[in-house]
């Protein structure tokens, strides 16, 4: 999931649902200063929400990092938390695996020291037509 970065947004929120929406609103932002459409504006904010609401069932430390980087054609989305559970926050048999590889172009998620990174990946429409993908 290596991008070419340009700009990086970083935001740390304190442990708490109420902040998630913060989380939403700013990977909202980010899209579509990078021309997304308002449905994968949509998606990458439901991913960061479910991506969110899982680490915060876990979570052991003060608050949950967002980290949204610009690639060349990517969008790179960074939620992370320090939690309690050993690379299981979110099983791969899970509906929320499925619904975010739904919502995202790639997903990756791991475990470094006490840390739980969610990594979602997106491409916008136009990005995936020069990729050869096309639009469904």
């Amino acid at each position: 999931m290596n991008t070419t970065r340009r700009d990086e947004v970083v935001l740390h929120v304190p442990a708490n649902a109420g902040y998630v929406a913060l989380l939403r609103t700013v990977v909202g932002g980010c899209a579509g200063h990078r021309n997304f459409t308002l449905d994968q504006i949509d998606d990458l904010r439901m991913a960061v929400d479910e991506a969110a609401g899982q680490l915060l069932k876990h979570v052991v430390g003060d608050g949950v990092e967002l980290a949204v980087a610009e690639g060349d054609q990517a969008l790179e989305v960074r939620v992370s938390a320090a939690t309690s559970a050993d690379g299981a926050v979110i099983d791969r048999e899970s509906f929320t695996w499925t619904i975010l590889q739904v919502l995202a172009d790639e997903l990756d998620v791991r475990t470094e020291g006490s840390r739980t990174i969610v990594t979602l990946r997106a491409l916008p429409e136009v990005g995936r037509e020069d990729q050869g993908r096309g639009t469904a």
